[in-house]
């Protein structure tokens, strides 16, 4: 059973759930790392549950179970909170992708979040060239041409894998609108540059500024995001989220 242990209980307003998970490049997944390294966050929630993968993660010796982080955090120019929600996996199954999606848009629907946004990665084939575009969908044609206004190309066919494409299209049936971002790369481990095109692209919608010099950097220092023995769940294993 999956359990949400909260660690105390912050007054949002009108908050936005903004979703980054590790995956291909784990472009998602530095995008969240880095927004709760730069902007003033509080830890507020954790989710448990028996639905990620069977590991125990250890950092300087001591043992972790996987969960779900939730902060909150307040850009400056911004009237209204964010949510980032982090993990060291996704859900192991696609029965556990559906069920934690729904406890996650049940948790956000409670906390009054009005949009679900997920970070992810568009691998692109070898012989196209990386010009370092993001490309989205949403779950309305109105968020279709805010990502649209803001520079992000719309996807035309194709399926969006696992949670991150899950969590923004159910959004919908919870009365919340929901969309991803996906930021173009040939795969590999980790690229930053990816996740910065991301960043960029959510701070021209969302009107919030925030210090990118750093990210690369930061990138290097997050010991989750290097190389690890563990085998990762294998819908990760696909060439691309798109399918």
């Amino acid at each position: 059973m999956s359990r949400f242990n909260y660690l105390c209980r912050p007054r949002l307003k009108r908050p936005v759930l903004i979703a980054g998970l590790p995956g291909i490049a784990n472009i998602g997944k530095l995008a969240a790392e880095y927004l709760i390294h730069k902007l003033r966050t509080t830890k507020f929630a954790e989710l448990y549950s028996e639905h990620f993968p069977e590991w125990a993660i250890q950092e300087n010796g001591t043992l972790k179970t996987i969960k779900m982080d939730f902060f909150r955090a307040r850009p400056s120019k911004l009237k209204h909170d964010l949510i980032l929600a982090t993990a060291d996996a996704q859900a192991a199954t696609p029965v556990g992708q559906y069920v934690l999606t729904g406890e996650i848009l049940d948790f956000a629907k409670k906390h009054g979040v009005e949009f679900v946004v997920t970070m992810a990665a568009y691998v692109l084939s070898q012989n196209e060239p990386l010009n370092r575009t993001v490309v989205g969908a949403a779950s309305d044609s109105e968020l279709s041409k805010l990502l649209k206004d803001n520079g992000v190309s719309l996807l035309d066919g194709g399926m969006i894998v696992g949670m991150n494409g899950l969590l923004p299209a159910l959004a919908a049936s919870r009365g919340m609108r929901g969309f991803c971002v996906l930021g173009t790369t040939k795969g590999g481990l980790l690229d930053a540059r990816a996740s910065e095109a991301i960043l960029r692209a959510l701070q021209s919608m969302f009107g919030f500024d925030i210090d990118l010099r750093e990210l690369h950097q930061h990138a290097l220092s997050l010991p989750r995001l290097k190389p690890s023995a563990l085998k990762l769940p294998s819908f990760e294993e696909e060439p691309s989220y798109i399918r």
